[in-house]
């Protein structure tokens, strides 16, 4: 996807099943997605042989937070940015998007945001995923079943309204994006329970 947009990955991680534990693949001029797909055993491990072929470094799994690029996106596991490693992050990157539920403990929060990297949270970045399952629930109701253009059509409206909100928010409050998002999310459950009549 970055590639189309003119981005380019320069370094991806996974879970090696057989050696149990992570390794980092980085190659400088650019990842390719599909050279990696076709060399990925079912548990979602890459072959290391085949990828030095391919040209990759193959490292130790959690060096890809260390790399000198513009964009971290942590997508598989929970508490990977650490206060530790959050200490190890580029001074080039300007932003984290958070792909994985949960990928940053409150130490490095404390860290990405002293350091003033624009932080897209966890339950703004992935909520692709939940979106997708309401608009099914929707079509499950009403027995009507939209094509897949008006499927990515109405998830692309709600997560680029759900993101202008949020960053709204937090330059009209001067707020961090993740703090916004909350003040967001904890405002609209208080109105639904209002709206229920389950608070006044």
């Amino acid at each position: 996807m970055y590639q189309q947009i003119g981005g380019k990955v320069v370094c991806v991680s996974c879970w090696d099943q057989s050696a149990q534990k992570s390794f980092a693949y980085l190659k400088k001029d650019g990842v390719v997605l599909d050279e990696l797909r076709k060399i990925t055993d079912r548990f979602g491990g890459i072959d290391q042989n085949k990828a030095r072929d391919l040209g990759y470094e193959v490292l130790d799994g959690d060096v890809w937070i260390q790399q000198d690029v513009d964009i971290l996106i942590p997508c598989a596991l929970e508490n990977q940015v650490t206060g530790d490693t959050a200490a190890k992050i580029s001074g080039q990157v300007k932003l984290l998007a958070e792909g994985a539920n949960g990928p940053t403990t409150p130490e490095a929060d404390a860290i990405i945001k002293s350091r003033g990297i624009f932080v897209v949270p966890d339950f703004l970045a992935n909520a692709g995923g939940v979106t997708c399952s309401y608009f099914e629930q929707v079509q499950s109701n009403q027995n009507y079943f939209w094509e897949k253009d008006d499927v990515l059509s109405r998830l692309d409206l709600k997560m680029t309204s759900a993101f202008i909100g949020v960053s709204s928010l937090a330059r009209k409050r001067n707020l961090y994006m993740r703090d916004a998002a909350y003040v967001i999310a904890i405002d609209r459950v208080a109105q639904a329970c209002r709206d229920r009549g389950w608070i006044s």
